[in-house]
């Protein structure tokens, strides 16, 4: 009996958008279905082979869902899963694309950016209290906990600060194409 699912490694949209959406279409031509999204991973389901072109928009949705899938819904794009603020459409390969010029297209970009460009300041922030603290009061610290505590801050934000880097360099990569 063939596998019913295949499993597909989410890289993060910022860094893997276009290439993944590519691979959903190919994906699909085979017969193989985008039908849900994880912070890890895309989960696809064996289907009959289909001509689809994919798209995902960001969008974080309050109590008008139904206006907002009917939308496109109403455009030719059906909607495929969502995770978050993530939402993924596919359509047939005429179907006039959700975004159709670059102002529109970076636009959905918009809050993600705001979003990662404050945790890049506010971790980094951080990161520089901690080196300061230690670099200035270090050897003053007696205290394990303390310094344990020193340690476990400029960690968590050293690993906020790094990745919110990369998706700005990204989201700026994207903007400047």
């Amino acid at each position: 009996m063939k596998n019913k699912y295949r499993y597909i490694s989410n890289m993060g949209l910022a860094f893997d958008e276009d290439r993944i959406l590519n691979k959903f279409s190919k994906m699909a031509e085979e017969g193989w279905i985008l039908k849900e999204m994880s912070f890890l991973r895309y989960k696809l389901v064996k289907e009959e082979p289909k001509k689809l072109i994919y798209s995902v928009d960001y969008n974080e949705l309050d109590n008008n869902d139904d206006a907002y899938f009917d939308l496109f819904k109403s455009s030719g794009w059906q909607h495929m899963c969502s995770y978050g603020p993530f939402h993924f459409f596919s359509a047939s390969p005429n179907t006039v694309p959700i975004y159709t010029d670059k102002k529109t297209y970076l636009s959905k970009y918009k809050k993600p950016k705001i979003f990662y460009r404050k945790a890049f300041g506010v971790s980094s922030i951080s990161l520089i209290l901690v080196a300061l603290i230690e670099i200035f009061y270090g050897n003053k610290i007696d205290s394990i906990i303390i310094k344990n505590l020193l340690l476990g801050v400029g960690t968590i934000s050293a690993a906020i600060a790094v990745p919110s880097l990369m998706v700005n360099i990204a989201y700026l990569i994207k903007s400047q194409k």
